[in-house]
């Protein structure tokens, strides 16, 4: 490999070394580029803002920001106390107020309902209408699983309430469709 120096006369050589090996650009240079850039749309304009541009809060948007929080905040306490009443009114109208004696003549009175019900829909003649046969029947044994939980929670050594839940459980197992599987080979 041969030196690029070699072919120049001794004057030359000496100018050439006299030149500074580095040479430091105008301050505004880079900020001129990086505008003219930005402006063409080859270098795309920063999310951030200038690290020497602090921004202060308007107090327009403090004032603002507080409103939405105090609105957003008094909307859910509202809300809770609606949901709050509702329940404990849903509650009183259906006697959970009394004393155990009269919650226990509740749950008697709303479980012969229960069964009135499903024997009126199993008496029922229209055997015709498969559908609708069937929703009732689901019907039945959606109410049947939910009074099993219920059991279940109030005596959970309970083996009756704990065979219903397995029975249901089963049936449900039996009637939803088969999953498909996949076959994953792994390397």
């Amino acid at each position: 490999m041969t030196d690029p120096h070699d072919d120049l006369s001794p004057a030359e050589r000496r100018a050439f070394e006299a030149l500074p090996r580095m040479s430091e650009p105008p301050a505004a240079l880079e900020d001129r580029t990086v505008a003219l850039l930005q402006a063409r749309g080859v270098l795309a304009v920063p999310l951030r803002p200038v690290a020497g541009a602090r921004r202060r809060w308007q107090p327009a948007w403090l004032v603002g920001a507080l409103a939405a929080s105090l609105a957003l905040f008094a909307t859910g306490f509202a809300t809770g106390q609606y949901l709050g009443a509702r329940s404990a009114t849903i509650a009183a109208a259906i006697g959970f107020g009394g004393s155990l004696a009269q919650r226990t003549e509740h749950v008697e009175r709303t479980g012969s309902q229960y069964v009135q019900a499903v024997a009126a829909l199993m008496q029922s003649r229209d055997t015709s209408d498969a559908p609708a046969r069937e929703r009732a029947t689901q019907a039945a044994l959606d109410a049947l699983g939910a009074a099993a939980q219920e059991v279940a929670r109030l005596a959970p050594d309970d083996p009756l309430a704990a065979a219903v839940l397995r029975g249901l459980t089963e049936r449900r197992r039996a009637t939803q469709a088969p999953v498909a599987q996949r076959a994953v080979v792994w390397y």
